[in-house]
C-alpha cells in the first residue's frame, strides 16, 4: 500500500531489546487469547510512510495526520490477519486502533516478554511489529 520495498528480520532474542519510538499504533486482538499488536516507528519513519500512503508531502503532514496514518496501518495489519482466519478455530475480534505519541517511548508489559516481534527495514525507515499475549 505504501509502495515501499521492505526487508524483515526477527527482533533480537532476550530481555535487552527495547522498542523505542515516537509513534506506536496499537489494537487489541480478542479471541481464544487476548493479545495486543503494535507497530512502532520514529517520527521521521512514520511521517515518510504516511506520506507514501497518502501522497501528501511529508512537510504538509501534521502530528494528527501521522497518528491517523499509524492507526490505519495497524488496522490494515490486524484486519488482514483477521480476514485470513475467518472460518478457522483461530478467528478473533479486533478493537478500534489507537496511537501512542511521545518522544523516545516504549511499552512495558509487567512480567511479560513480547511473544512475537519483527523488525522491518526500508532504507532509512525502520519499524517494529510486536504481538503480546495479555492472558492465556
Amino acid at each position: 500500500m505504501a509502495g515501499i520495498l521492505v526487508d524483515e528480520q526477527p527482533c533480537p532474542v532476550g530481555g535487552g531489546f527495547k522498542t523505542t519510538c515516537d509513534y506506536t499504533g496499537a489494537m487489541l486482538v480478542i479471541g481464544r487469547r487476548t493479545a495486543m499488536i503494535t507497530l512502532s516507528m520514529n517520527r521521521e519513519a512514520a511521517t515518510l510512510v504516511v506520506a507514501y500512503m497518502t501522497g501528501i508531502s511529508p512537510t504538509e503532514l501534521g502530528e494528527d495526520d501521522v497518528a491517523d496514518g499509524m492507526a490505519e496501518l495497524v488496522n490494515m495489519i490486524a484486519g488482514s490477519s483477521k480476514s485470513s482466519l475467518v472460518g478457522t478455530d483461530f478467528h478473533f475480534r479486533i478493537t478500534l486502533p489507537f496511537v501512542l505519541v511521545g518522544e523516545n517511548q516504549h511499552i512495558v508489559y509487567k512480567s511479560k516478554p513480547v511473544d512475537r516481534c519483527r523488525h522491518y527495514f526500508a532504507g532509512d525507515i525502520e519499524a517494529i511489529l510486536e504481538l503480546v499475549y495479555l492472558e492465556g
